[in-house]
């Protein structure tokens, strides 16, 4: 999808420009005619302690986006947000809503510009590109900016999906942790049994050949990137302990009978809800191309 311009060109300061989730915002607003300036550690620019003419550009700015990690986002905010006129728009981009959306609320009082502040978490690379992929979005605090952030990814041709921190947090122990989690247990336990590469890949089913891939582009990546979705949820450990569970529930129903068996499916298949049949068609077409 291309995207028309947005009304009004605005000032656009963008904090850890030079990685993947902020280059993208930040041609992504580029592209609308928006003036965009880039901050980044990698070039000496540090968001929590802004020299003077980052200072200005922060002043002047329309939006300014925390696309940094989250100890470096907690403490930038209270460092930005003073410098921010009331109209502007603070954005952060965490996997993880919940401290950031605590350490907001915290903000009140004194001083503070009551302006709207928002979260995003795009739901994939942005390698992959943005136009017809997910992004969650949190609105912290609400506002006319907040509002244009949320219409500037739908026109971008995001699928805009519209939440709480804590259910960010809660549903992304399961879309993430939880996947990450059990990709990473597989590749551990074909390391456990020993068996040869070239042997794997020579007799590899669809379901192997397509979790040996999921394993090769985690294992591939940024480390820091996959261990933030394990170290940073506050509802990770309770996904993994739900992985361990499950992993003894279908032992134990392996060394039953058939009705066992039966019945592990059945309840391995209820989270799927109605699209059972969905998830089952893009299977069909995934194992189709391999």
């Amino acid at each position: 999808m291309t995207s028309s311009p947005g009304p009004g060109a605005r000032s656009v300061v963008v904090a850890g420009g030079a990685g993947a989730v902020g280059a993208m915002l930040a041609d992504l607003w580029r592209g609308d005619g928006d003036t965009v300036h880039v901050l980044d550690a990698r070039a000496g620019d540090d968001i929590r302690f802004p020299e003077r003419e980052a200072e200005v550009r922060l002043r002047e700015a329309d939006v300014v986006v925390l696309a940094v990690p989250e100890d470096v986002a907690l403490e930038a905010m209270k460092s930005v947000s003073p410098l921010l006129r009331p109209t502007a728009l603070l954005v952060e981009t965490l996997s993880v809503k919940s401290r950031f959306s605590s350490a907001v609320a915290e903000l009140a009082g004194d001083g503070d510009r009551g302006g709207p502040i928002a979260g995003i978490n795009p739901m994939f690379a942005p390698s992959l590109g943005l136009s017809g992929r997910t992004v969650a979005a949190v609105v912290h605090r609400d506002g006319a900016g907040a509002d244009r952030l949320l219409d500037d990814l739908a026109r971008w041709g995001a699928r805009v999906k519209i939440t709480t921190a804590d259910r960010h947090d809660h549903v992304c122990a399961a879309v993430q942790t939880l996947t990450h989690a059990t990709v990473l247990a597989f590749g551990h336990a074909l390391a456990d049994l020993g068996v040869d590469a070239d042997e794997a890949a020579a007799m590899a089913t669809p379901p192997f050949m397509t979790m040996s891939a999921l394993l090769a582009r985690i294992t591939g990546g940024t480390p820091e990137v996959y261990r933030d979705v394990q170290a940073s949820n506050p509802s990770a450990p309770a996904a993994r302990e739900a992985l361990a569970r499950a992993v003894s529930r279908v032992s134990a129903a392996s060394a039953g009978d058939t009705e066992d068996f039966v019945e592990l499916l059945t309840e391995a298949g209820g989270p799927l809800g109605g699209y059972a049949d969905e998830y089952a068609r893009l299977c069909a077409r995934m194992f189709g191309g391999l």
